[in-house]
């Protein structure tokens, strides 16, 4: 099994950074640098979750990004997100490494 380098984790941390950022400025278009093309988000098309969060505009959300566990191409990570537009919500996103680099595969969420 191939063992990850500190470089991965830093793409991995880059890319749901990219979510984070996307969320706090409700910048949908920020936001799809980080998932693949046909990423999903509870089961939906992800094109949702983009369209959403420009809808709603900027807010003051803060969050907490945690690898849970990443082996060899595949990862996954929690985001806990306090204050997005008054609601918390934790995240678990599935990340897969190509030849584009990281990229969040599905995102699932529930309220806090």
């Amino acid at each position: 099994m191939k063992e990850l380098k500190v470089k991965d984790y830093e793409e991995i941390l880059h890319a749901a950074q990219q979510y984070v950022d996307g969320c706090a400025k409700g910048d949908g278009a920020l936001m799809k640098l980080a998932f693949h093309q046909s990423a999903t988000i509870n089961g939906a098309p992800i094109q949702t979750l983009f369209d959403g969060a420009t809808q709603a505009g900027p807010t003051d959300c803060v969050a907490r990004v945690d690898v849970l566990d990443a082996v060899h191409d595949i990862a996954v990570i929690r985001i806990t997100l306090e204050n997005y537009h008054g609601a918390n919500y934790v995240d678990f996103h599935a990340l897969k490494k190509d030849e584009e680099g990281w990229k969040i595969m599905a995102k699932v969420f529930t309220d806090a």
